[in-house]
């Protein structure tokens, strides 16, 4: 089975053809390769899908290929010749018989003989298309060409930076310690998965997922120009599903876990002694209680760029603690926006 469905059966039929120099209609794409009242030859581009009133089934047909038409006269030949029944010619840089568009129709539905009038529109009218379609194409390239322009230049302004002096007016430090607090949690899982120390655990019957089950289908009729005066018609099915739960056995429970209930921050210059901030805890391993969690630390810099560019970036210690005030660097701003871009921060000197 593919993405269009799968196929679930397939019969034979010979398409129909219409003289186009005494007017015989509705000939048979197969058994009438020649009028059999003026004695012209079929024009494989002059083939049609039939209504189903009018088919006809062609029994133990073995499909070779699309027919060849001979390029020295002509004559339409089966795919398995080598040779042109007519002039003998050799079949080896035959081109393949033209096949119309395949149709479709929902299960229920008829169909009707095939618009043989616009087919006939489109005989010598090639060219005429493929002109359209290259214009078509020009147009959409040149379209995209300016799409490309139109990016390229936006990229350019937003990336686009100047690379400005700067100087060291301030400083300034902050650090931070996480403070967790015992709390008891709810929680919920598959009951093979409960935690270690949950308590008040509670098993549960109820929907854990779902399923998708086929619960039928939908079919399609579709035909096929087989390009050898006859075409395929096939049942061709999408199948359809339907959301079904499943149930199972969940556990519900509490269980005791620490969670980050706030921070102890402190901040300060370079007048100021770096420290740590104070946590007061309440510490123990009852409920409430609480413990320190991760620390952090930043240092920062205070620079002026121009007269009245002032920006902070975050550096690391060692060169927080080696400069001065009024050292100079360099850092890249952008263009467009003016933002300073803190990763380019260099020293002078």
């Amino acid at each position: 089975m593919n993405s269009s469905g799968y196929v679930k059966g397939s019969k034979t039929y010979e398409m129909q053809w219409d003289c186009k120099f005494c007017g015989t209609k509705k000939l048979l794409g197969k058994t009438h390769r020649f009028c059999p009242n003026c004695g012209a030859q079929q024009d494989p581009s002059w083939r049609y899908f039939p209504s189903d009133e009018e088919k006809v089934a062609v029994e133990d047909h073995v499909y070779v290929g699309a027919d060849k038409v001979c390029a020295a006269c002509q004559t339409v030949n089966a795919a398995k010749a080598e040779f042109c029944g007519n002039c003998g010619a050799p079949l080896d840089v035959a081109a393949q018989a033209a096949q119309g568009a395949q149709r479709e129709k929902r299960e229920g539905e008829s169909f009707t003989t095939e618009d043989i009038e616009r087919k006939r529109e489109q005989v010598g009218k090639p060219a005429v298309e493929e002109e359209k379609s290259s214009g078509g194409s020009r147009m959409f390239i040149l379209m995209m060409l300016l799409a490309i322009v139109v990016c390229g230049g936006a990229i350019f302004l937003f990336t686009r930076t100047t690379n400005a002096p700067a100087y060291v007016t301030a400083f300034r430090w902050e650090r931070s310690i996480a403070i967790e607090s015992l709390q008891a949690v709810p929680g919920r899982s598959d009951c093979n998965a409960v935690p270690v120390g949950a308590y008040g655990v509670e098993q549960r019957y109820e929907q854990v997922g779902s399923q998708q089950v086929q619960d039928g289908e939908t079919c399609r009729v579709r035909q096929v120009d087989q390009g050898d005066g006859t075409f395929r018609e096939e049942q061709v099915c999408q199948p359809t599903y339907r959301d079904e739960p499943v149930y199972g056995y969940r556990c519900y429970y509490t269980v005791n876990t620490w969670v980050q209930s706030r921070a102890a921050k402190s901040q300060g210059d370079k007048e100021t002694p770096l420290i740590w901030p104070p946590t007061n805890l309440n510490a123990g391993t009852c409920l409430g209680c609480e413990r320190e969690g991760g620390r952090s630390e930043k240092y920062f810099l205070t620079l002026r760029a121009g007269e009245d560019k002032t920006f902070e970036c975050a550096v690391p210690f060692d060169m927080w603690q080696s400069t001065g005030i009024e050292r100079g660097f360099t850092v890249e701003i952008g263009s467009l926006l003016g933002d300073v871009r803190c990763e380019t921060l260099r020293p002078v000197g």
